[in-house]
């Protein structure tokens, strides 16, 4: 293990040392690393590819990829900007020509455009513009990034440019080549590998839980699935119960406005029945005071005037009619204090049984099937089973 060691430092150092020999002044951030395709050529390059990009092959007016929509053009001042970008410059310019003087739209249709980059100015007209030269420069990048293999270099993130190419066992995370020197000594416990070596050591154990994952996720795609139809059932059966509920205090409800109109004709026919009869004694008193006063009146009469045949026929009369059957004074007294009241005795009962009246309840059926959960692999486990 030492000797491979001592061998892929000496190897990394000779090709790091010709890497910054040619690539001097390139500047290195994410570790964006392109290969030539050529056999001829087996020399690799480090660069960022983002700010490759944003440098070289952009446009830097409207920003978008330079492509055979967005040739680039080169400007007398030898900056490229695309071909859209250029033709919209001159239009402004055009256009703002003509919003001039009548006498400046006279002129040569010739307009002046200045370089976005460095603001010089150049005067073309429309049948120069299409003659730019294209940067073949920037085509020639594009032409070596389209046939270029890339893959990507991920770096230490203590130590400055250093590959993790090493994979600690016990720590089970990347090192590079000074992580195992100063924080990953052999010395210490810690077994360092190849990175290969670990990929292959653990690709199946990361494979079988990779296909253990995925099958708890199916599983628990169609849980979510019956729990969404679930819920849907849950939802008409919302709507059911309340529409039972609706209909069954509409049912009360008819039930006691119909006994309530059945004990309001009760009531009126009651009382109606005792008024009458009280009304019924109310004349009959009223007839038997009428008769007594015009016989007192007749019998007045008669005495003034002396009459004695008349004052004794008179009295006779009300002898004879106060010997017919007698009014039941007692019987009227009783009916002028005649008293309803309105029995409710069930009203308590009737409340306590609406307060009570109805129930819900629910019951948990099990609709979806119970789901097996990954058990966490073990590095250490499979270290063993390797060993």
């Amino acid at each position: 293990m030492a000797t491979a060691k001592a061998a892929y430092y000496e190897r990394e150092q000779e090709e790091m040392a010709e890497m910054e020999k040619s690539n001097s002044g390139c500047t290195l951030k994410k570790g964006e690393l392109y290969q030539s395709s050529s056999a001829l050529n087996k020399r690799s390059m480090v660069l960022d590819e983002e700010t490759f990009e944003e440098q070289f092959l952009r446009c830097h007016v409207c920003k978008d990829r330079f492509s055979t929509a967005r040739m680039p053009k080169l400007l007398p001042c030898h900056h490229s900007f695309c071909a859209v970008c250029i033709t919209q410059l001159y239009a402004m310019e055009a256009q703002q020509r003509q919003n001039l003087a009548p006498a400046y739209r006279a002129l040569p249709s010739a307009v002046t455009i200045h370089c976005p980059a460095c603001r010089a100015g150049f005067i073309t007209t429309d049948e120069n513009l299409e003659k730019l030269p294209t940067d073949h420069r920037v085509v020639q990048l594009m032409d070596f990034v389209s046939h270029t293999e890339r893959y990507t270099v991920t770096f230490c993130s203590k130590h400055h440019l250093q590959p993790l190419n090493f994979f600690c066992e016990p720590c089970i995370r990347p090192v590079c080549r000074d992580c195992t020197v100063l924080d990953h000594k052999e010395t210490d416990n810690h077994l360092v590998m190849d990175l290969e070596e670990a990929l292959g050591k653990y690709t199946p154990v990361l494979d079988a839980a990779i296909r253990e994952m995925e099958s708890e996720s199916e599983q628990l795609e169609g849980k979510r699935i019956a729990l969404d139809t679930a819920i849907k059932t849950v939802e008409r059966s919302k709507e059911d119960l309340l529409h039972q509920l609706h209909a069954s205090f509409n049912r009360v409800r008819n039930a006691l406005s119909e006994r309530e109109k059945e004990l309001e004709g009760i009531v009126m026919s009651g009382v109606d029945k005792e008024k009458g009869k009280m009304q019924d004694k109310s004349r009959e008193l009223s007839e038997r005071r009428q008769k007594l006063l015009k016989h007192a009146s007749t019998l007045k009469e008669a005495k003034a005037e002396s009459n004695v045949e008349e004052m004794f026929r008179v009295h006779q009369e009300v002898r004879d009619y106060r010997a017919g059957p007698p009014i039941k004074v007692r019987e009227v007294d009783d009916g002028i204090m005649t008293t309803f009241s309105l029995n409710v005795r069930d009203e308590a009962l009737l409340l306590s049984r609406i307060a009570n009246f109805g129930d819900f309840s629910s019951r948990v059926e099990a609709t979806c099937p119970r789901i097996r959960t990954v058990r966490p692999f073990s590095y250490r486990s499979a270290s063993t089973s390797g060993n």
